[in-house]
């Protein structure tokens, strides 16, 4: 089977003849809360998933956002833990399932290699974005967030409920934060939309936060 992706110089070919691609319309949960005895993986060749897990009141957090080019499954269970994460697909995807051949892969010296490189990468991003939610206050945080999400221009169509799980912001306090930017005249918001009036005005009240998550990074995503 063709990939179309750097696995095809990585997984040896007859391992990469015995698997299937996956495909999954979006909000589908293909990776479930509970343990797993077949650890599930797979390789994202198209679309997004989200990774969450639900606190003792029912409250879903989301935990990771990943799409092409990355692998997901139950990597804390691997591991002989098990932070009870689930995975759903945020958008149709195409998935390469890897399960069937997973010790055959990992026991593979360039496959392995690659791939706890690419899940240590991840780890070091999740860390990082669990650090942002502790140190910094929630105007800054979600005026990055916004920005952010305009990077190619004014307008964030996301859900509010979308953008409160990202950045780990209650729903209160994300709609506190938007009257008071709204207030300051640094956006508008007309129904489920938010449009920015004055980037300059939000990039002053999440500078810091810009240069903790960006300072060893040469482009600058909310300019």
């Amino acid at each position: 089977m063709s990939t179309g992706n750097i696995l095809e110089e990585i997984i040896p070919r007859h391992i990469l003849e015995k698997l299937t691609v996956v495909e999954l319309k979006k909000k589908v949960v293909f990776i479930p809360l509970e343990e797993q005895k077949d650890i599930e993986l797979y390789y994202i060749l198209e679309g997004k998933v989200s990774c969450f897990t639900v606190d003792f009141n029912g409250r879903e957090f989301l935990v990771d956002s990943l799409g092409p080019g990355e692998f997901i499954g139950k990597f804390s269970q691997m591991r002989n833990m098990n932070f009870n994460c689930g995975v759903r697909t945020a958008t149709d995807c195409k998935l390469l399932r890897l399960t069937p051949c997973k010790k055959e892969l990992l026991s593979d010296k360039n496959f392995s290699l690659y791939f706890y490189l690419k899940t240590s990468d991840r780890v070091y991003e999740m860390y990082k974005l669990a650090m942002l939610r502790m140190l910094f206050p929630s105007n800054e945080v979600l005026a990055y967030w916004l920005l952010k999400l305009a990077k190619d221009g004014t307008n964030i169509e996301e859900k509010a409920e979308s953008i409160c799980l990202q950045t780990n912001i209650s729903k209160r306090q994300f709609f506190y934060c938007i009257k008071n930017f709204c207030d300051e005249g640094l956006i508008e918001k007309s129904g489920k939309q938010i449009n920015i009036l004055d980037k300059d005005g939000l990039k002053d009240i999440a500078g810091n936060v810009y240069l903790f998550m960006n300072e060893n990074k040469k482009e600058d995503p909310v300019c």
